[in-house]
């Protein structure tokens, strides 16, 4: 069965995926292994092709504040705590909170989508996109981004590891935004 799927990216730029990266693992503790590269923010997902959405990229830079970010496992339930989820056999990440600097554009890119849901597209589906919700993908947008890979030997307290790294950091910049479908 082949399974399509539409994606629009928001990659972090290159020096602070490496200001993220010396954080984690000089004063984090992570083993460079388990530390992500080619960290991004996943927009828009799609389980169907939209008429008139094309392949792109674009380039701005977008600030985020790191001091409203939180520490999250990247699993259903993932930004609380939980006993039945193994921080260290999960991916982790940061979410962006409500009141992160870079929330109107993320929203503003991610609207840009909504118009392109249509009859056709959505066939049986109930149009349910909003700022939280999209009709294909998440039932519940959190803007996240994955950071240290699965395997790894951290706290499973995140907000140790959060505290520090908010602390070392300020900002995250984005440059790069990318519209990129695949068929598999």
């Amino acid at each position: 069965m082949t399974r399509y799927s539409l994606y629009s990216l928001l990659w972090i730029d290159r020096e602070s995926e490496k200001e993220i990266s010396d954080v984690l693992k000089y004063k984090c503790g992570v083993d460079e292994e388990h530390i992500q590269r080619r960290m991004h923010l996943t927009i828009y997902h799609s389980r169907r092709r939209l008429i008139d959405v094309k392949r792109s990229k674009s380039y701005e830079i977008i600030k985020a504040d790191v001091k409203e970010t939180r520490f999250m496992v990247l699993a259903p339930g993932g930004e609380n705590p939980r006993k039945n989820i193994n921080v260290n056999k999960s991916p982790v990440g940061i979410r962006l909170t409500r009141r992160n600097i870079a929330m109107p554009r993320l929203l503003q890119l991610r609207r840009s989508f909504y118009k392109y849901e249509n009859e056709r597209v959505l066939r049986n589906r109930r149009h349910k996109t909003s700022d939280k919700k999209n009709a294909f993908g998440s039932n519940h947008f959190q803007p996240h981004i994955l950071m240290i890979r699965p395997g790894n030997r951290i706290n499973v307290n995140l907000t140790d590891i959060g505290k520090i790294f908010r602390e070392e950091l300020k900002y995250i910049y984005f440059n790069k935004f990318e519209i990129k479908d695949r068929i598999q």
